[in-house]
């Protein structure tokens, strides 16, 4: 409070100058002139006082004095010239009207005022003085001693935020922060000697223009009010504030807050307590418009800037403006920073010793959806429970659907608790997708808290629609069913691990990915390293799959060092071919050799141009197909062939057909579009 003690001797100073006379007149009544007066807190030199008579027979008093100092001003007052026409004298008291108040200088510039009052002694006194300049306004106020106990009203208009600054010598914000704005304010101070007990405030401030050096502190064309109300109580000051923004563009790094249509308001009621330098909020009310509605509890430690203890509940009409404004802000370089988000929100936290102790959250409508198409959650309903120590109750959350990536699934409903760093299914839970089902037997996160999640879970396959996953990613047309199991998958240091592998029934076979590691898998440039293991696959599910043309036989292979970058391949090495003792019949039909000659060179066999193309079966001894690639490069081979190429194709019986290729590197762009038309180049057909 050691400003307002400053400010309050600031204005007695002017109020001594004016009853000074008045002082003087009471003790000596005649004129009266020294060249210097002096006291503990102040001094006055070239002082003058003339006693006259008015007409109406009413004394006149005039007094003059060419500098005055008092410890609670900044500078020296000089050249002072006081006029009061009528002074009366009632009993002990001496009244003054129409007096007027000159003083040349200042520390807050030239001064002319008009004054009127009552006089008994310097505890006893009543004073109006009107159009102090002040900071390009100016300021009227009443003053009331009585046995040292004072009372003053100001009323302040078109004051300068950036001349009070620098007349007040006001050090709350840094010296390198610009400042201006328009103030006008109305104030009631009261206390006793030189301790405030009430203060009763309604400031208005427009035009509020403020930046720091940096700019990552900044307000442009803001109009706000603050109303106060607050008293003492023994050592402490209890009371009401709100605060109430009306206009303006506000920029606090990293968030940004625009008003124009509704007004932003706070309040409060609470009390302060010097002695351990505490806050108790009661009381309180946050109403952003379009963003949140939170009102609470707390108590704060404002030296350390630490909240003690605090109980807040939030509703949230529309979730978009919440993650626009607040939350957005905080989430740039993270998977979450590009959002479209609605529903409604309601939630309830608890803090202690400056952390989250729990919260409960009630979701209606919520809905997120990733602008990056990585993920997106439609229809979150439900009620999120989580404390820090103990156990919280259950969480039940439904979800209507979702995407990952470009794999929609469909209503899903989880029943989880989460206490701690820890979330935990409670049951098993089915994920409808690409026709079939995703059946999570268990999943379990931890490390939540520590800035170092971890996460468990085992799941099984059942009938997941390969036309689907072909139809979500724009594959070729696929058929047949997947169906498989997925051993615990781990989750740490931002990379998925497999303990052992993935297998899945498919195409009469089984395939088996090993070795699989995704890095970063919702990151902006997720990683994936595997190795994949096809047997006892079924040539004739997997053409007709693919529409590539008939083929029967069995087929065997192996992916190894298979490495993609936003899931696009940049190298592996591959081997497919016909098993070793296949008693399956071997047949490929004219279709199909026209496909596979394409892969060679862009153009098919033209078998129905010939005299084979009365045939539309071919029978064959074996197929292999050898792909390496790095980089950007594809190396292509097959069965060695005498001549230089590799057969892809080796016939067998009459008429006998071999697919032979030449062309042992191919760009993995242009192959990519030449599988997507079936046709590569560098192959011949004999």
């Amino acid at each position: 409070m050691k400003n307002n003690h400053i400010l309050k001797a600031r204005f007695v100073c002017l109020f001594g100058l004016f009853f000074m006379p008045m002082y003087v007149l009471a003790e000596l009544l005649l004129d009266f002139s020294s060249d210097k007066i002096t006291t503990d807190e102040w001094s006055m030199q070239g002082l003058n006082v003339e006693l006259a008579l008015s007409e109406e027979n009413q004394l006149a008093v005039k007094m003059t004095a060419s500098s005055f100092v008092h410890t609670a001003l900044p500078g020296r007052v000089s050249g002072i010239t006081f006029n009061c026409p009528a002074i009366q004298r009632r009993k002990q008291v001496y009244v003054c009207t129409g007096g007027r108040l000159q003083i040349a200088d200042t520390p807050y510039g030239p001064q002319d005022l008009v004054a009127s009052g009552q006089f008994i002694d310097s505890e006893h006194l009543k004073l109006q003085v009107d159009n102090l300049k002040l900071a390009g306004g100016s300021v009227a106020f009443e003053l009331e001693l009585t046995d040292g106990r004072w009372k003053l009203a100001l009323n302040g208009k078109r004051l300068k935020l950036d001349a009070l600054r620098k007349q007040f010598d006001v050090h709350s914000l840094p010296e390198d922060w610009s400042l201006s704005g328009v103030a006008t304010l109305q104030a009631k101070l009261s206390g006793y000697t030189d301790e405030p007990d009430a203060l009763k405030l309604a400031l208005q401030i427009r035009n509020l223009t403020y930046a720091d050096e940096q700019g990552l502190q900044v307000a442009e064309d803001g109009y706000l009010e603050v109303d106060l109300d607050v008293r003492r109580k023994h050592t402490d000051w209890l009371g009401d504030s709100k605060l109430t923004l009306y206009k303006g563009a506000f920029y606090s790094d990293p968030l940004f807050l625009e008003i124009a249509n509704k007004p932003v308001e706070m309040s409060l009621q609470g009390r302060w307590k010097p002695a351990s330098e505490q806050l108790h909020i009661y009381k309180s009310q946050l109403i952003v418009p379009q963003v949140v509605t939170a009102q609470g509890q707390a108590i704060l430690d404002v030296t350390k800037k630490r909240v003690i203890e605090a109980d807040i509940q939030l509703q949230i009409d529309e979730l978009e403006g919440l993650y626009t404004t607040v939350l957005q802000p905080f989430l740039i370089g993270t998977m979450m920073d590009d959002l479209k988000t609605t529903g409604v929100v309601k939630s309830e936290l608890e803090i202690k010793d400056g952390q989250l102790q729990g919260f409960s959250s009630t979701m209606e409508h919520v809905s997120i959806d990733d602008n990056r198409n990585l993920f997106a959650l439609y229809g979150l309903s439900g009620q999120l429970v989580w404390l820090r120590n103990g156990q919280a109750d259950a969480s039940r959350v439904q979800i209507e659907s979702g995407r990952l990536y470009k794999i929609e699934y469909g209503s899903v409903r989880i029943h989880a608790r989460a206490q701690s760093g820890e979330i935990l299914f409670l049951a098993p839970v089915d994920v409808p997708l690409l026709d079939g089902i995703i059946h999570v037997e268990q999943f379990n996160a931890k490390g939540l808290l520590d800035h170092s999640p971890e996460w468990t879970t085992r799941a099984q396959l059942t009938d997941i629609s390969l036309q689907s996953l072909a139809d979500s990613f724009g594959w070729p047309t696929m058929k047949g069913y997947l169906n498989g199991s997925i051993p615990t998958v781990h989750y740490r240091n931002h990379a998925l691990n497999l303990d052992g592998e993935l297998k899945f029934d498919v195409f009469g076979g089984a395939i088996s990915v090993g070795q699989l590691v995704i890095k970063d898998p919702l990151g902006r440039v997720p990683e994936l390293f595997a190795d994949l293991h096809l047997s006892d696959l079924e040539l004739a599910q997997i053409t007709q799959t693919f529409s590539f043309g008939h083929i029967e036989g069995g087929l065997e292979g192996q992916v190894e060092g298979l490495h993609l970058a936003n899931w696009e391949p940049i190298a592996f090495r591959a081997r497919f071919n016909t098993p070793d003792n296949d008693k399956t019949p071997h047949r490929i039909s004219q279709r199909a050799v026209d496909n596979l000659t394409s892969l060679g060179n862009g153009v098919g066999s033209g078998l129905s141009s010939t005299f084979l193309g009365i045939f539309k079966e071919f029978r064959y001894k074996r197929i292999e197909l050898q792909a390496n690639l790095q980089g950007s490069i594809a190396e292509l081979d097959g069965m060695a062939h005498s001549d230089g190429g590799y057969y892809l194709v080796k016939g067998s019986g009459l008429p006998r057909i071999d697919v032979i290729a030449r062309n042992r590197q191919v760009a993995w762009k242009t192959l990519l579009e030449r599988l997507k038309n079936i046709r590569v180049e560098g192959m011949e057909v004999r």
